[in-house]
Formats: C-alpha cells, sequence, structure tokens
C-alpha cells in the first residue's frame, strides 16, 4: 500500500524571504536605492569619494532619485508580494493603486491643504509672511496645480508607498499594533534616506545636515506616518 507524501507548508519551499518578509524587504529597499543612487551621492556633488570630475547634473540627478525609488521600495514591494502572496496578491497591490473614489474634501485637502500648511508653516517659522515674488508671484499658484501630478508621480510620494504602506505597514502593525508599527516604519523610511543627507543641496532642502538634521528628519518622518495612518 502507497503511503501519500506529507504536504509541507509552502513557506518551507520559499526560502528566507517567505521566512521574514519585513526583514528581507527592508534589505532589499535600502540596498537596491543606494546602489542607483551612489553616483550621486559618492560624486563631486555629494561625499566625493569617486574619481574627480564624476558629477551628476541636476536633470540626471533627479533621474536616479526616482530611478532610486522604483527600484528601493517599489521593486521590492513587489518581489515580495510575489514571493508570500503569488500572482493574486500582486494584483491585489495593484489594484489598491486605483482605488480612487474617496470623498471631495480628500482631494481638496491634497491639493490645497498640503500648500497651505506648508505656508503657514513658513509664516511660524520666519515670523514673516513668504515672499511669493521668488516663487514667481501669484502665477505660482496655477503652475503649482498644473505640475501636481507630475511632481507627485515622478518626485517620489506615490511609488514609495507601495512599498511603506502598500506592502509594510499592514504587516507591521500585526505584529505591533498601529502606533508602534508607524513610529518604526517612520524610522525605517527616514533612515532610507541617509545617503542623500552626503549630498548638501539635498540636505539644505530636508532641515540642514548633521546630527540635528537628521534627527527632526526622522521625527517629521514619524509625525508623517502616524498621521498617514490616521487618515487610512
Amino acid at each position: 500500500m502507497s503511503t501519500a507524501t506529507p504536504v509541507q507548508p509552502a513557506a518551507s519551499h520559499q526560502g528566507v524571504f517567505a521566512r521574514c518578509p519585513l526583514i528581507s524587504f527592508f534589505v532589499m529597499a535600502y540596498a537596491f536605492s543606494w546602489i542607483v543612487w551612489s553616483p550621486w551621492v559618492l560624486g563631486e556633488d555629494g561625499a566625493q569619494v569617486l574619481p574627480r570630475g564624476l558629477s551628476v547634473p541636476t536633470s540626471a540627478a533627479r533621474l536616479l532619485l526616482a530611478a532610486g525609488i522604483l527600484a528601493g521600495p517599489t521593486l521590492s514591494a513587489f518581489i515580495m508580494t510575489a514571493t508570500t502572496e503569488g500572482r493574486e496578491g500582486v494584483r491585489h497591490l495593484l489594484g489598491r493603486l486605483v482605488l480612487w473614489r474617496v470623498g471631495i474634501p480628500w482631494y481638496l485637502f491634497s491639493l490645497l491643504g498640503v500648500p497651505l500648511i506648508m505656508l503657514l508653516g513658513t509664516m511660524i517659522y520666519s515670523g514673516d509672511l513668504p515672499n511669493l515674488g521668488a516663487l514667481g508671484g501669484h502665477s505660482y499658484l496655477l503652475s503649482y496645480l498644473a505640475t501636481y501630478v507630475f511632481v507627485v508621480v515622478l518626485g517620489g510620494p506615490l511609488f514609495e508607498e507601495i512599498g511603506w504602506r502598500g506592502f509594510a505597514l499592514a504587516r507591521m502593525e500585526a505584529l505591533h499594533g498601529p502606533l508602534l508599527a508607524s513610529v518604526i516604519l517612520g524610522v525605517l523610511w527616514a533612515l532610507w534616506h541617509l545617503p542623500e543627507f552626503l549630498v548638501p543641496s539635498w540636505a539644505a532642502s530636508s532641515g540642514g545636515g548633521g546630527i540635528l538634521g537628521i534627527t527632526l528628519f526622522i521625527v517629521t518622518a514619524i509625525t508623517f506616518t502616524i498621521g498617514n495612518n490616521v487618515g487610512v
């Protein structure tokens, strides 16, 4: 009489990725992005450890930033989703990108609320009204609305969220609860940006370099993560 071969758990055949999905995701996200960014952050515009003369033009730097995002959290999210959930999981992840039927107030907040908060923050920080003339005057508002989608798509936030919030956050919440998961994710998300602090121009636009600038950036990332989680 023949005996049936016991069915082994799927995870035993999928290796370390399936056994440690969150660790695998973050390792890949960091590694892929940092490798893509390395010509920029290690060249003349950054740490200056590569051969002299290697300078990345501004337009190319922006492309590297976008490519690093796609190669990091975005690609890692799809790799890990395919590994742990198969094709159905990938379809579900893609489907969540087009859940656009939300209330009009959320669209208004996205388009107008965020810049208003930035405007108020600038006024509180500087103690004075911002100089709209430096941005091109009142016509800046029209140009802002016209370029909003382009900035969101290629500037980072949309594709980053496939990894941070689309893949990692729900799994972290299952282990640590919403608040602690948001804090941990905020720290890891901020530390993912560390190589960019080697570029003085990027550091200056993100609150400054050094330990203080990095600390403030981490605190900001944590508050953003908690706020996004509450919004969801």
